[in-house]
């Protein structure tokens, strides 16, 4: 018996996981889709966001976002891993960056976080609108709270590192990563709240104040460190 043997139409559309250009395609949709979450969050609140605005503000249809999102809770789940996801890397990326010196390490991670491109009214918006919310979805506290904890545990390490060059002897390890830690939390806080009494330069120079009275030797670095390309970046 002749085994049969189909031929291949080459112009058939094959199955399959999309590749190349649709898989870009669908990363831009995406990105594009978690951005409006943002700016509808900032323009309606949180409450108040729904995929009908999210798709005015995204210029997508609203089937279009729920094929990729299903539903609000993962809509918005998706956002606060995107902008997390983003903060992480503004602050880790220095830090990898700065080589083996501890002041060097803390300076670059702390003035990652106080990056402007992270300052801006849409972003502060957006974290100040999502913070409060965050315990209301029980996976992204978990991973916020695994976040902090990275954070804190580096920041602790590194201060310990650093000890040795504390002006003064009121510092501890602990209480500097404290005090850095609170510094940078109020001028987010600030900077949204506030944002008429205070600009991203004055920001950064008041933190850099801060650590030029712990590294007091170091201070000129810092508050060199502080102002440097920000007025390129604004």
């Amino acid at each position: 018996m002749k085994s049969k043997i189909h031929s291949i139409n080459p112009k058939a559309p094959r199955l399959g996981r999309p590749k190349g250009k649709n898989v870009e395609n669908a990363y831009r949709r995406r990105k594009q889709i978690i951005d409006a979450v943002v700016s509808s969050i900032v323009e309606n609140g949180l409450s108040a966001t729904t995929f009908t605005t999210v798709a005015q503000a995204s210029g997508l249809s609203q089937g279009t976002a729920v094929f990729y999102f299903q539903n609000k809770d993962t809509l918005l789940a998706a956002a606060f891993r995107d902008r997390m996801e983003k903060y992480r890397a503004a602050w880790m990326e220095p830090l990898s960056c700065a080589g083996a010196d501890p002041v060097d390490r803390i300076v670059a991670m702390i003035f990652g976080s106080l990056d402007p491109r992270l300052l801006t009214y849409e972003e502060l918006a957006f974290w100040n609108s999502f913070w409060p919310e965050a315990s209301k979805f029980e996976n992204l506290n978990a991973e916020l709270e695994q976040g902090q904890v990275e954070r804190q545990e580096i920041l602790n390490s590194l201060c310990e590192d650093a000890s040795e060059l504390f002006a003064g002897t009121i510092w501890t390890p602990r209480s500097v990563a404290q005090a850095i830690e609170n510094m940078v939390e109020g001028v987010w806080t600030r900077l949204y709240y506030s944002s008429g009494d205070m600009s991203v330069r004055e920001a950064r120079v008041t933190v850099g104040a801060l650590l030029s009275s712990i590294f007091s030797s170091r201070a000129e670095d810092i508050m060199r460190h502080a102002t440097e390309s920000v007025d390129e970046r604004l």
